[in-house]
């Protein structure tokens, strides 16, 4: 696995998904957001975890803690999952207290957190429900 403190900017991976969690009092949750420029609440990328494009320059792990703030509020730094140069996709995970509040973005209009055994239901296509199961460790 990559280093995502000390990669080179311009290698893989050039995104960042933050598979952010809780535990409720019905047990475990993952917070998804509705993308403000998906009309649909039911299909293909309706339903979202955090997460972003690299900026020039920027380190993977900086990215998603960047996505993280700019997407929910949230300020943290996710820990990797899944940084490695192969990937376009660097995978981090953040669990949180239940009460974290969640500020959104103009980039989405709703979010919601869905008991895990729902999220297969939310997450399409495929890809992105495989990336939810790897933050999640499944």
């Amino acid at each position: 696995m990559t280093d995502p403190t000390t990669e080179a900017p311009e290698t893989a991976p050039f995104v960042a998904a933050i598979v952010v969690t809780s535990r409720g009092p019905k047990g475990p949750h993952v917070l998804l957001l509705h993308p403000a420029d998906i009309d649909t609440l039911d299909g293909d990328w309706s339903w979202v975890p955090p997460g972003g494009v690299r900026q020039p320059g920027e380190k993977i792990a900086d990215c998603a803690a960047r996505e993280l703030r700019e997407e929910t509020g949230i300020v943290a730094t996710p820990e990797p999952v899944r940084t490695d140069e192969s990937d376009e996709v660097g995978i981090y995970r953040l669990n949180v207290p239940w009460d974290t509040a969640v500020t959104l973005s103009a980039e989405h209009t709703a979010s919601e957190w869905v008991p895990v055994e729902q999220v297969a239901e939310r997450c399409k296509p495929a890809e992105l429900l495989d990336t939810i199961r790897t933050g999640l460790g499944d």
